[in-house]
């Protein structure tokens, strides 16, 4: 029974970092699309939205089997919860990514208001965040988990300076008013990934320490 339980746990870690590099991928990829203004590529993340999907479904049937079927206690069922809400953020991050493929293709052949530097940077920050988020439940190490959560606010202020900056673009420019509210959607997905690769490490303390250090609780 121990054996059968590890295996299935097994599967699903590999799953669940399977579909967090699939998503990443998909991440910069949209980003890349509006940056070169690349449609094929914006529609190529949008395809590929269908096989995350299905694989989010898979490990979370995988779960709820191994919770009817098995009897997890300790750390193991906090590893099981903890994929449960990971596994769900996850596949938020991979609709996130398409959002930004569809205002790519929104804004294709049109000149940009304004040149895109923050919103690069935003990605940048929100990939690496994703990735090490991954590392962090890969190795459990609650450590970097920590500091991982700690760079969300980097997100926030570069957000806040991308809706500040469009603002003062468009201000008496009515025929620029489309682009601005859609490249600020595109700020706004972006802040949600950080919210939710933050919400990633959270699970990682919470799956190690059995520690819940959201809202600040930790403190």
């Amino acid at each position: 029974m121990k054996e059968k339980m590890k295996q299935l746990l097994e599967s699903i870690k590999k799953d669940i970092i399977y579909l967090a590099n699939e998503v990443e991928h998909a991440l910069r990829q949209s980003m890349k699309a509006l940056e070169k203004q690349d449609t094929d590529l914006a529609r190529m993340v949008i395809e590929n939205d269908e096989a995350i999907d299905k694989l989010e479904v898979k490990i979370e049937d995988q779960i709820l089997t191994l919770m009817a079927l098995q009897q997890p206690v300790a750390i193991d069922l906090r590893f099981i919860v903890a994929g449960l809400k990971m596994n769900n953020d996850l596949e938020r991050i991979g609709d996130h990514a398409v959002n930004i493929a569809q205002t790519a293709i929104q804004l294709a052949g049109e000149p940009y208001i304004k040149p895109l530097e923050d919103l690069p940077r935003m990605s940048e920050i929100a990939c690496d965040m994703l990735h090490e988020a991954v590392n962090s439940f890969i190795y459990q190490d609650s450590e970097l988990a920590r500091q991982v959560c700690a760079r969300d606010s980097e997100v926030d202020e570069l957000y806040d300076k991308v809706v500040k900056h469009l603002i003062e673009v468009v201000k008496g420019k009515v025929n620029q008013l489309e682009q601005a509210f859609a490249l600020a959607r595109v700020a706004r997905d972006l802040e949600r990934v950080a919210d939710l690769a933050t919400n990633l490490c959270e699970d990682v303390v919470f799956m190690k320490e059995a520690k819940i250090i959201r809202h600040h609780l930790e403190k």
